[in-house]
């Protein structure tokens, strides 16, 4: 019972989700999504309140949550295993960035709401889990301290793939800049070097803030 009841409860998230992407995409992230939401749809506002306790935070964590979802499905299907593991992370990046692109701008927008300054704790925790489940997908067993620096490089290359790819409809020179870094992450073996590389990624964000604000 409580099963069917968990899924009743996804999917009439998933509902709600769904027409933010159709709000968000035409009219910006509002402070008041979910009100919006409900009079467009003519939906409960109190039972849309339930789904999303807290808010516009609940409906962006549950948003990057289902893109993990669907991520890790579409990544089912290929057989990574017998690839080199940065040819598996390239996959995987280039799978997230596809399955981005069928809702390009909403995410977008999701994106530049969390670079706001007072958002950047969210925006931090996104990018760890982002770059997390993508280690997990491609087969990482670390359990040391290397666990946590193939994190701290990823979430630099991915930082510095999608907001270009934010700003850009070149999937060529998207792939090309992906090639660079991933090359040269894997001839330095140094980790005080490596993270100096992702040092360079993040100055971008303030220029995408600018760029689209």
């Amino acid at each position: 019972m409580m099963k069917k009841q968990n899924n009743y409860l996804y999917n009439k998230r998933l509902h709600i989700l769904n027409f933010a992407k159709i709000i968000v995409s035409k009219q910006g992230f509002q402070p008041d999504l979910l009100k919006v939401i409900s009079n467009e749809y003519k939906l409960d506002k109190n039972q849309t309140n339930l789904l999303f306790p807290e808010g516009n935070n609940a409906l962006i964590k549950f948003a990057f949550d289902q893109l993990n979802i669907e991520l890790e499905n579409y990544c089912k299907k290929m057989d990574l295993i017998r690839l080199p593991i940065h040819k598996r992370i390239r996959k995987i990046l280039l799978s997230k960035i596809l399955l981005i692109k069928k809702d390009k701008i909403f995410y977008k927008k999701l994106f530049f709401n969390l670079l706001i300054p007072k958002k950047q704790p969210s925006l931090t925790s996104q990018l760890y889990k982002s770059v997390d489940q993508m280690w997990f997908i491609a087969g990482d067993t670390s359990v040391d301290f290397n666990f946590y620096s193939k994190r701290i490089i990823l979430a630099g290359i991915y930082s510095r793939v999608i907001l270009f790819f934010f700003n850009n409809n070149d999937q060529s020179t998207l792939e090309k800049i992906l090639d660079s870094d991933l090359k040269k992450v894997s001839k330095i073996p140094e980790l005080k070097l490596k993270v100096n590389i992702v040092k360079n990624y993040f100055p971008n964000i303030i220029k995408f803030v600018k760029n689209f604000s």
